[in-house]
C-alpha cells in the first residue's frame, strides 16, 4: 500500500518575475530571468531540488554495497532550452554529475545508473525532459 510521507506546498506570486514561499515560512526565494543579487530562477530551485533528493538516493545502493559512510557530492545543472521566436516551445534538459570519493568513475557510473531508477526526480522526469547521468 502506497502511503502519502510528505507534501510540500509552494505559492508562487508574479512568475518569473515574482516570489515564491513555502505554506511553512521556511522558504521565501524571490525569481527573475535577469541575474540580479538576491535573486533565483525556476531552473536554479530544479536543479536544486532533483540534486538533493538524487544525492539522498544514491545512499540506498551504497549503503547496501557498506559504501554508505563515503563522502559524495551531485550536481545538477539544469538547461533552459527553446527558441526564443516561439515563446511555447521552452523546455528544459538536466544533466546529473555525480562524485563519491575513492570510488572510480566507473564504479560511481554504476550507482548513478542504478541510482537513476530510485530517485523520484529521476522516475518524473524519464522519458519526459532528457537526462544526462555523469560520474566525476
Amino acid at each position: 500500500m502506497v502511503k502519502k510521507l510528505s507534501v510540500a506546498t509552494v505559492v508562487n506570486k508574479g512568475g518569473r518575475e515574482g516570489e515564491s514561499d513555502s505554506v511553512t515560512g521556511y522558504l521565501n526565494v524571490k525569481t527573475t530571468m535577469t541575474k540580479k543579487e538576491g535573486y533565483t530562477n525556476p531552473e536554479e530551485l530544479f536543479a536544486a531540488g532533483f540534486s538533493a533528493c538524487f544525492n539522498g538516493a544514491m545512499s540506498f545502493p551504497l549503503e547496501r554495497d557498506g559504501l554508505g559512510d563515503k563522502p559524495r557530492s551531485v550536481r545538477a545543472e539544469v538547461s533552459l532550452l527553446g527558441d526564443m521566436s516561439d515563446p511555447t516551445s521552452l523546455h528544459i534538459a538536466v544533466v546529473i554529475i555525480a562524485h563519491v570519493e575513492g570510488l572510480s568513475k566507473e564504479e560511481t557510473q554504476k550507482y548513478i545508473e542504478e541510482t537513476s531508477h530510485i530517485c523520484p526526480y529521476s522516475k518524473a522526469v524519464d522519458n519526459n525532459i532528457e537526462v544526462t547521468y555523469q560520474a566525476e
